[in-house]
């Protein structure tokens, strides 16, 4: 589940350590807690441990790019939901569409972004975020012909008439 802007978690993948630490503080200034990594195998083993509310993610790190840390993300079941928002030097049209279709929620190439402007993005994807549905169970109640069937789960749940609405 989301945390609060001032609990949420954002994980920073970026090999330049000027502009991760320069993100790092930014995003905590903003009310964030901040889990930093160096290249994309530091990415994947910060995940092992915790689960952040968003990535923030380069593409060109040694080790492993950023395309294979997305890719491993989308893949992994317990991760796939995290958004992931892409800060590369690679402006390139195919580049780009190769990031969203591999399952970034948006792209933003370093040049032209300000840590302003990747602040309010974070924000805004949050805040977006934020209205998803838990991933825990879902539970549907399908009444067929008779009335007496919701009689009869509502007697087999203990539920009260008064949870209902008129």
């Amino acid at each position: 589940m989301l945390r609060s802007r001032s609990m949420a978690a954002i994980l920073v993948v970026e090999d330049t350590d000027l502009l991760r630490r320069m993100y790092a503080d930014r995003l905590t200034a903003d009310g964030y807690r901040v889990i930093a990594a160096a290249d994309g195998l530091e990415a994947l083993s910060a995940l092992r441990s915790d689960t952040p509310d968003l990535i923030l993610l380069d593409l060109i790190m040694p080790k492993m790019s950023g395309l294979e840390v997305l890719e491993l993300v989308k893949k992994d079941p317990r991760l796939k939901d995290i958004p992931v928002l892409v800060l590369s030097n690679l402006g390139q049209d195919t580049d780009i569409q190769r990031g969203l279709e591999l399952g970034a929620i948006d792209y933003l190439i370093k040049n032209d972004a300000r840590p302003a402007d990747v602040a309010a993005k974070i924000q805004a994807i949050l805040k977006l975020a934020g209205g998803r549905v838990s991933d825990g169970p879902k539970f549907k109640l399908l009444v067929r012909d008779r009335e007496a069937d919701a009689d009869a789960f509502v007697d087999s749940a203990k539920l009260t008439r008064r949870m209902w609405c008129p």
